[in-house]
Order: structure tokens, then C-alpha cells, then sequence
């Protein structure tokens, strides 16, 4: 990843995500992208934040509503690999064009899915806040 992706996923992190790490948390950032989904491809990307810091973040941008009916399944993954690989916490993003169009749904849908968790949290951002294209 070169200097400038760095720059962008750590404002992302700190300023976005409002995450408190200590800055050698953010010396190490390792970002993936998962593509599913046939006639409407999503993206999911996966940052691994210091091995700490897990963060699952679901494009919602091109098809809200399938991304919506996605996220249970999103955030059972990431409970998964959070308790399984030791990261501290798990931040869910959902990425719209619109985000206070889907906000509502999204947050209901993440009610019915989520367990109380003080360290799981969501987040629903504008797509255009995302830190790579």
C-alpha cells in the first residue's frame, strides 16, 4: 500500500471512525477487498488496524437495500473472526451515497442482528468517505 493509501485509511480510522488507538496501533493497516453478490456486485472490505482494530465495511452504494439484507451475515462474520483472531473490537461500516436514506433500516436491521456489545459498534458513512475507490 503506498504512503498516500496509508494517509487516507489512518484519517479514515481516527476521524471517520473517531477510533482512540495509540498511533503504534496504526503503524500497522492491512486492507482487503471481498467482491459478492451476481447481478449487483458488493464490495466488502476487511482492515485489520494493528491487529487490534478489526473494521468490516459494506458498500452499500450500489444496491442499498440487498446491502442492507447482507449486513446480518456481515456482522456474524466479523464476531467470528474478531473473538477468533483476539482483535479488540469490530467496527461495521455501511458505505451509501446516501446515508441518511438507509440509516434508519440500517440501524434496525443491525438492532435484530447485533448483540449488545460494548465492543462492537456501526457506523453508516458517506460512500464518498471511504479511503479507497
Amino acid at each position: 500500500m503506498d504512503p498516500v493509501d496509508s494517509t487516507r485509511l489512518r484519517s479514515f480510522i481516527r476521524s471517520t471512525l473517531g477510533c482512540g488507538c495509540p498511533d503504534d496501533v496504526l503503524n500497522f493497516i492491512d486492507c482487503t477487498h471481498t467482491e459478492i453478490g451476481e447481478e449487483q456486485v458488493t464490495r466488502i472490505s476487511r482492515i485489520d488496524v494493528g491487529g487490534r482494530l478489526l473494521v468490516y465495511v459494506l458498500d452499500a452504494a450500489p444496491n442499498p437495500h440487498w446491502a442492507i439484507s447482507a449486513l446480518p451475515a456481515i456482522v456474524a462474520a466479523g464476531l467470528v473472526e474478531r473473538d477468533g483472531l483476539g482483535f479488540n473490537r469490530l467496527r461495521v461500516v455501511v458505505a451509501a451515497d446516501d446515508p441518511e436514506a438507509i440509516q434508519q433500516d440500517v440501524e434496525r436491521c443491525y438492532a435484530d442482528c447485533a448483540p449488545a456489545d460494548s465492543n462492537l459498534h456501526l457506523h453508516v458513512v458517506e460512500a464518498g468517505e471511504l479511503p479507497f475507490a
